[in-house]
Formats: C-alpha cells, sequence, structure tokens
C-alpha cells in the first residue's frame, strides 16, 4: 500500500470514526476529561498505540454516558405512565382512543429525547380531553335533584380536580429533578418546581407545562451544542492521530529502508574485496585491503545493531506502555461493568418496597406471555390496590402511608408460591404474576392474600387501623400481555364498585 492509499485509508476511518461518534452524547465531565488527556499526550509527542490505548479507555465513558441517557429516557417513560395513571386512579373518564394514541405514541418514541415535547403536549391534550369528556358525561348523567342544585355538585369535581392536580405536580417535579441541564438554569428549575408545589388552578396548568416544555428543548439543544463541541475537539484529536499513524507508518518503511540498504551496502563492499583480491599484488597490501574492507563491514554492522537496538528499545517501551494501558483498562472494565449493573438494579427497583418496579415487570411479563402461548402452560395475573389508600394518607400523614405500602407486600410474600412474582405497578397498586398458575389457583392464592391483609395488625398512634385490598385476577388466552392486563385491570375496578376488600375473577369460559 501507497503512502498516498495509506493516508487516504487513514482520513476515511478518522470520517467513519467521527460520524458514528455522534451516537455519543458529549458535555460529560468525565469524557470531556478523557479528551483532554487525548490531547495532553499527543502534544507530549505520544506514539499511536499509546494514543490507542487511550482512545480505548474512551469506550466505557461512552457506555456510561449512553446508560445515563436511557435512565433518563426510562424515568420519562415512567414519568407519562404515572401521568396517565393519575387520570385513571381518580375518576377522570380518559377517551380510550385518545389514551390508545396516546400510549402508542410512547413506546414509539420514548427513547427520542426530540419527542419529548410533543409527547408532554399529547398528555396535555388528553387532560383536556378528559376533563371535556367528564363535563358531558356529568350533564348527561345528572339526576334532577343535582341539576337544580348545581352549587352541590361542583364542589366534588374540584376536589377531583385537585387531587388529580396535586398528583401531577408531583410527578412533573420528579422530571424536573431528573432534566439535564446546566447550572445556569438551577433557579428556573427551582421556580419552576416551587410554582408546581404551590399553584392549585388548573387554568394555570397549560402555562406551566409549557415552560417545562421549554426548558427540556433547551436541554435537547444544550446537549446537541456539547456534542458538536465534543466532535469538533475528537475531529482535531483524529487528525493529530492521523499524523502519528502515517509517521509511525514511514518510520516503519524506514527501517524496512535500512535494511534493504545494509543488504545492499553489504553485497557491495563484498564485491569490491573480491575485485580487490584479484588485482592485489603482494600479500602485504592484500591483507592491508582485507583489513580495510573488514572494517568498513564492521562499521556498517555496528551502525545497523545501533538502529536495531534503538528501535527494540522503543518497541519494547510501547508494549509496555499498553499492557499497563491494557490492564488499566480490564479494571475499569470490570468496575464499569459493576457500576453498570448496580445502575441497571437500581433502575429497576423500587426505592421504597425494595420491589422490583413497573419498568421490571414490563421487561418480564412479555418473555413470560410469550413462554406461556408457546408451552401451553398456564400464566396468570393479579392487580391488587390498597382499598382508601388516599384516606391513610389524608388522615395520618405519608409517613403512615408509606409504612402501609411496606407491610402489605410483606403479607403478599406470606402467601406466594417461590415461583410467583410480586411487583410494585406504581402509587398503592401491586401485580402478582403466577408462572404455571392455572385460574383457579391463583384466586385460592389471591383470597389467601386478601385474607392475610385483611388481619395484619396495623396501628397509627397505638390506634389500629384497618387495611384491605382488592384484587382483579386473569388467566393469559390466546392475546398480547397489554389485553391480558386490561382484562385483571377490569376486575380490580369491578372488585372497587362491589364494595372493595374482594377478588373478582375474568374467566373467558363464563
Amino acid at each position: 500500500m501507497t503512502d498516498t492509499s495509506q493516508i487516504q485509508l487513514v482520513n476515511a476511518l478518522r470520517k467513519a470514526v467521527s460520524r458514528t461518534s455522534l451516537l455519543a452524547e458529549g458535555n460529560d465531565p468525565e469524557l470531556d476529561h478523557a479528551v483532554r488527556q487525548i490531547r495532553l499526550q499527543i502534544s507530549k509527542g505520544a506514539d499511536a498505540t499509546a494514543i490507542q490505548a487511550i482512545l480505548d479507555n474512551v469506550e466505557p465513558l461512552l457506555l456510561k454516558v449512553d446508560e445515563a441517557r436511557l435512565t433518563r429516557a426510562k424515568h420519562f417513560r415512567e414519568t407519562l405512565h404515572d401521568l396517565i395513571d393519575i387520570l385513571d386512579h381518580h375518576g377522570q373518564q380518559v377517551p380510550q382512543s385518545q389514551k390508545n394514541a396516546f400510549e402508542s405514541a410512547i413506546r414509539s418514541h420514548w427513547q427520542s429525547v426530540p419527542h419529548w415535547p410533543s409527547l408532554l403536549k399529547e398528555y396535555l391534550a388528553l387532560i383536556e380531553a378528559s376533563l371535556a369528556h367528564n363535563a358531558q358525561v356529568e350533564t348527561k348523567k345528572a339526576p334532577l335533584i343535582a341539576r337544580l342544585f348545581k352549587r352541590a355538585q361542583p364542589a366534588k369535581t374540584k376536589l377531583n380536580n385537585q387531587e388529580v392536580l396535586q398528583q401531577v405536580r408531583h410527578t412533573l417535579i420528579g422530571l424536573l429533578s431528573n432534566l439535564a441541564l446546566p447550572s445556569d438554569y438551577d433557579e428556573q428549575i427551582s421556580e419552576l418546581k416551587n410554582t408546581l408545589a404551590q399553584n392549585k388552578n388548573f387554568n394555570d396548568f397549560p402555562k406551566i407545562l409549557d415552560e417545562l416544555i421549554a426548558l427540556i428543548m433547551i436541554a435537547i439543544g444544550n446537549t446537541q451544542e456539547g456534542l458538536t463541541s465534543y466532535l469538533n475537539e475528537l475531529n482535531k484529536q483524529l487528525a493529530s492521530i492521523n499524523d502519528s499513524i502515517v509517521k509511525s507508518y514511514r518510520s516503519q518503511k524506514s527501517l524496512s529502508e535500512s535494511r534493504e540498504g545494509l543488504n545492499t551496502s553489504m553485497q557491495k563492499q563484498v564485491q569490491e574485496a573480491a575485485n580487490a583480491v584479484q588485482q592485489a599484488d603482494d600479500l602485504d597490501s592484500l591483507k592491508a585491503l582485507i583489513n580495510e574492507r573488514m572494517a568498513n563491514i564492521s562499521d556498517t554492522m555496528a551502525q545497523y545493531r545501533k538502529q536495531m537496538l534503538a528501535q527494540e528499545k522503543m518497541s519494547t517501551q510501547s508494549i509496555s506502555l499498553l499492557k499497563s494501558k491494557v490492564t488499566r483498562m480490564e479494571k475499569d472494565t470490570s468496575s464499569l461493568r459493576t457500576s453498570l449493573q448496580e445502575k441497571l438494579a437500581q433502575a429497576m427497583t423500587d426505592a421504597l418496597t425494595d420491589l422490583p418496579n413497573r419498568a421490571a415487570y414490563q421487561d418480564t411479563i412479555l418473555p413470560l406471555c410469550s413462554n406461556s402461548l408457546a408451552n401451553g402452560s398456564p400464566l396468570s395475573l393479579a392487580i391488587c390496590d390498597i382499598d382508601f389508600f388516599k384516606q391513610v394518607n389524608d388522615t395520618w400523614g405519608h409517613l403512615a402511608g408509606d409504612k402501609v405500602l411496606r407491610l402489605v407486600p410483606r403479607q403478599i410474600r406470606n402467601v406466594l408460591a417461590a415461583s410467583d412474582l410480586l411487583f410494585r405497578y406504581g402509587g398503592e397498586e401491586f401485580v402478582i404474576v403466577f408462572p404455571g398458575t392455572p385460574l383457579s389457583d391463583a384466586q385460592q392464592r389471591a383470597e389467601a392474600i386478601r385474607k392475610e391483609v385483611e388481619k395484619a395488625p396495623f396501628n397509627v398512634n397505638g390506634e389500629p387501623v384497618s387495611i384491605t385490598v382488592s384484587i382483579g385476577l386473569a388467566e393469559l388466552t390466546q392475546e398480547n400481555y397489554e389485553t391480558f392486563f386490561s382484562r385483571a385491570d377490569k376486575q380490580l375496578y369491578s372488585a372497587k364498585e362491589a364494595g372493595r376488600n374482594k377478588v373478582m375473577v375474568d374467566n373467558p369460559e363464563t
């Protein structure tokens, strides 16, 4: 390969690396530090091997940045699902077609940060549609007495709206806390959090949400600006690395030329010695001539040996440096793997109850359904909701509510089999998956859970408090996991409407 071809190949590789590096999200302190280290090593004249070893160390940092991006995206996805749940759980009749379209948009775009503002706008439209739908329903269904005494009816609607707004405020404050913005925006974020916490007027909510969308757009722009800056720096460093690679190639080529030169020189000197021997007139002149030629050959060999020793020393140093970098990279990789595993476990675990959370459920249920349908083995699912949980919070405070949320899973575990799976789905709602369990057996277990929770000793300030749960149950048929969940969820609401503290079963055969 010629020098020109080598340079063209390296330039093409540099462009390819630059373009594929668009997958990275710059503006990360550790990644910026790594880039500075590359620049520093190049300025010191480090060879291509050393620079490559440093670049290899950047890979775990890119993985870390990508994992952080995915974690933020998962948090945003869960926030949107929580916002939908808030409407469902507070008596808001959400238009099903619009809700399905919104959930489909979440599934398609939750990982794409530029789509986040449009998703929030869709949720705002869903709220407005829900309120309009409920207003129409109330107007149609209101009895004569309620229509005559209109002042008594709005109070309940207003209370429900305030409950919804309170939950939405709490969820959006969590989203703000997870938003990656420079410190210059700390004051603005703090003010918006205070506004969310204090504002009780539903009419102001669109304006607040618009401001949140603007902050998300700033975060997107800031990420892109940081990424552009990072890529420009990376291009400069890759250009320098290109020069180092070309110099290394030329050095290697020079060494090859030295070997060829040694061979040519030796052949020439041997030939000259042979010619001199033939032309020598006497023994003394022949000895002198041979000594001269041998001295020249010895000098040539000494120079070549000196060059080879220098090259060997340089190679030994490069190999030693590479071994050191590889060892450090292995340690960094091991540390990063452990850190990623810990972060993944944290992302899949509910902090209050230490149960697998909704994200863990989503990752688990699809393969379970696929295996069940493929193998013909039964799979049952129960949705368990704590009755009158809001009253516990309102009467005794959130600490008491948290205590209930920790107590109920302990009681549920007393009944579950080793293969059963328990998740905190959100709020006061838990999901139980019964692999390999037919509906009749799952129903017996669900009844045992209901009784176990009902008899659980729970006291607040020495006063006994009754805690019960309502449970909806279904067994998987030829359907997707969303329909499966929906059937169990429908039975949960039937249990609520039937007076709570009940187990309702979806039985397709009846």
